[in-house]
């Protein structure tokens, strides 16, 4: 057992008041004589006394909050290791391309993307995930873990605006880095989530290509287009000194020796569809050790102070009054 509050028990010497100061209620008596012995009065009395002293002692054992021993539960499921590394530019607060033809505005592309991946990471309760935001710097958000709650949180984080620069590599190097933390289990994948792409040094790229073969890493880009944006699929033959920066950024990840999908997105429809490709593909059986915290005493504790308040008041309306 734990104590979290161990300065609580400072308090604790409290629990002998009852013992140490006496009571003067009751009839007064000029001469001691004539008051009646009651055996069965002065075993209530010590009665009351040990039940006043227990309930501030069970008061105090629960400021100082015991917790019982953490235990590590394996699990089985079925999903994998995801680490979701985001764009946080100020071009996230931009719409999609959407359809020029209709005249009405798109979904916010960092809207759009928060509400999916919610939805992407309630779909799969048996995977561990990462969250890693990047602008002009990765952005550390979320460990890889299970705790949903913590999860959502990083995912809101991640998808509000910042500065105005993508340093996709950054990002990336960092997601990687994040499953040095754990042991391999299943799928591991980092899904980027970008709308733009800028140039990448050759150290960087000498640090990408070494972390995601190393370490098995699968790789899917959804790049989430603006309207006149290139296509990172275009057949265009560009000199060797003008391709575009999202072009070359797919050719150098189809050059890895890694398992690499991108994606583009130009709505919200595109980008869910994307979300459900990755998510067929990354479901294979995980195993992964879950953390269950101990017991929380304190609250034991607090019951049983109520309850012994309660006998107490029991007894004090049992007391005989005089006429």
């Amino acid at each position: 057992m734990t104590l979290l509050q161990p300065w609580a028990l400072l308090l604790l010497p409290l629990a002998a008041a009852p013992f140490l100061f006496k009571s003067y209620q009751g009839q007064m008596y000029s001469w001691l004589e004539i008051m009646p012995a009651d055996r069965v009065s002065d075993i209530a009395n010590m009665v009351v006394k040990a039940i006043t002293a227990i309930i501030l002692a069970s008061i105090v054992l629960a400021l100082a909050s015991p917790q019982g021993a953490n235990k590590k539960v394996q699990k089985v499921g079925k999903g994998a290791q995801t680490v979701l590394v985001i764009d946080r530019s100020v071009s996230m607060d931009h719409p999609f391309a959407g359809d020029s033809s209709s005249g009405r505005a798109a979904e916010i592309k960092s809207a759009a993307a928060r509400r999916l991946i919610t939805k992407f990471i309630d779909s799969r309760p048996d995977d561990m995930m990462g969250v890693v935001g990047f602008t002009n710097s990765a952005l550390y958000g979320m460990k890889i873990t299970t705790n949903r709650d913590a999860i959502h949180s990083a995912i809101n984080a991640a998808t509000g605006a910042a500065l105005n620069q993508t340093n996709i590599g950054a990002g990336v190097t960092e997601g990687a880095s994040l499953f040095d933390q754990i042991q391999s289990s299943g799928s591991r994948a980092i899904i980027l989530l970008s709308d733009g792409a800028g140039k990448l040094s050759p150290h960087v790229k000498w640090m990408v290509s070494k972390q995601l073969a190393s370490k098995k890493l699968n790789l899917y880009w959804i790049v989430l287009r603006e309207p006149d944006d290139i296509s990172i699929f275009s057949k265009e033959i560009y000199p060797v000194d003008g391709v575009p920066d999202a072009i070359a950024l797919h050719q150098y990840f189809k050059s890895l020796k890694i398992k690499y999908k991108a994606f583009e997105a130009d709505n919200p429809t595109t980008l869910q569809t994307a979300l459900q490709f990755i998510d067929s593909k990354e479901k294979n059986i995980i195993q992964y050790a879950v953390n269950i915290p101990g017991h929380d005493y304190s609250k034991d504790f607090i019951i049983l102070a109520l309850v012994l308040s309660l006998v107490i008041l029991c007894i004090k309306n049992l007391r005989v009054h005089s006429w």
